[in-house]
């Protein structure tokens, strides 16, 4: 199987984060590269540099189950710490994010709170965190003296004494400043930290963060809690059916997993609402798949994953959307995407619906293929294999729902 890079997947988190909210992501980038800069002028070894590196891009992901969030509320004292043992929690949940997400957790927490009993390299994320909160709030170049009292009152407390004294040292020197001030150094250096990291990890491997991603997605709404865990599974299924390799089956079920991913950009009262969308909301609501599609491009070792994943609502006929495609345009993997979407969708039950009996879904399909919307090959695949693959959603669907129920109790025990 190919091998992906994981500097190109945190990169791709990364982006998930940028559709919430470019505040966040060009925090998360400042903070990123701050975290660079203090772990090497430390000489940390190797394994926690690119440990601290890697958690920095993403440090902020539990904010997506935070209500009415707004990143400038995150202050020094953060007792209650809800969006860092979110993220945590959900990033556990992989093995290859699994050494980050303890840095995660604490990446609010003081270090006195902890000294002797967690590595201290841990408050390293701390520090860079809320230097970049401060080089919000001052002028980082002009202001840089009052800064580096601030972080200096912190010293012992708040912050890694170590840490503080690298950082100070950073400060002294005017190019640090002068970098946060331009997003293109920023860009340059976090480019090189990542990739300086970057490990080349098998396909399969992927699974459990494109899972862990799924249920950023879904769990945003509870009409949708377990959707792209349907869709993955039935379009995995279906891509067998049709002869597909190995290889191209697990694409296919991360493809599911991830191709409502464009839906963070989509505000949760849109997501949320139960009557029918004004012109406005709709319009927002169809840009969803365009995102998805500028995410998925970071990840070029697998360039079928964004168009399987991106062209889920464009038509044979070319009446889809966003990008209007056609049938020369649709390779049998987006078409398999289309088909497995709008079953998944239109069977699986609903806060406010049940899902639909096998008799409407057969007559809803067999309109669409008589319409020239969808792959009639496809469908009679799906409809020959009925119970097989209604099985199958029902099971993964059921076992995501519990983990859901977990997550959602562990989530209120955090934020109240």
């Amino acid at each position: 199987m190919n091998k992906i890079s994981m500097a190109k997947i945190l990169l791709a988190l990364s982006g998930v984060i940028d559709l919430v909210s470019n505040t966040v992501v060009s925090h998360h980038k400042k903070v990123s590269y701050l975290t660079y800069q203090i772990a090497k002028e430390m000489n940390l070894n190797e394994k926690d540099l690119k440990n601290l590196v890697m958690a920095a891009l993403i440090h902020d992901i539990g904010v997506f189950y935070i209500r009415d969030v707004n990143i400038h509320d995150f202050t020094f004292d953060d007792p209650k710490n809800s969006h860092a043992y979110i993220g945590y929690y959900l990033l556990n949940e992989a093995d290859l994010l699994r050494d980050i997400a303890p840095i995660i957790k604490y990446h609010h927490t003081d270090w006195n709170r902890y000294a002797g009993s967690l590595p201290s390299e841990y408050n390293v994320l701390h520090l860079a965190d809320q230097l970049a909160f401060l080089s919000e709030e001052y002028d980082i170049y002009n202001d840089s003296d009052k800064i580096a009292r601030i972080i200096e009152d912190g010293s012992g407390s708040i912050f890694w004494p170590e840490a503080v004294e690298a950082l100070l040292g950073l400060l002294s020197r005017e190019y640090i400043a002068l970098d946060l001030k331009s997003a293109t150094a920023i860009n340059r250096v976090q480019d090189k930290a990542i990739l300086e990291f970057d490990d080349l990890v098998e396909i399969d491997k992927i699974l459990d963060i494109s899972k862990i991603i799924s249920y950023i997605i879904d769990f945003r709404s509870p009409f949708t809690v377990t959707h792209s865990i349907g869709v993955g599974i039935v379009a995995k299924e279906l891509s067998k059916l049709m002869g597909f390799s190995e290889e191209d089956q697990v694409i296919m079920e991360i493809a599911g997993y991830l191709h409502d991913l464009g839906k963070l950009a989509v505000a949760p009262e849109i997501l949320n609402k139960t009557g029918k969308l004004s012109q406005d909301e709709w319009k927002k609501m169809r840009a969803h798949s365009y995102y998805t599609y500028q995410v998925l491009d970071y990840i070029d070792e697998l360039p079928h994953l964004k168009e399987w994943a991106a062209y889920h609502h464009e038509k044979l006929d070319g009446t889809g959307y966003p990008f209007h495609l056609g049938a020369n345009d649709l390779s049998t993997g987006s078409r398999i995407m289309t088909v497995a979407d709008i079953f998944t969708a239109i069977s699986e039950d609903r806060p406010y619906r049940k899902g639909m009996s096998k008799k409407e879904i057969i007559d809803l399909f067999r309109e669409q293929v008589k319409d020239n919307k969808i792959d009639g090959e496809i469908v009679e695949l799906l409809l020959e294999n009925f119970h097989h693959i209604n099985g199958l959603r029902k099971k993964i669907q059921l076992r995501s729902k519990e983990y859901y129920q977990n997550f959602r109790m562990f989530a209120l025990s955090e934020t109240g």
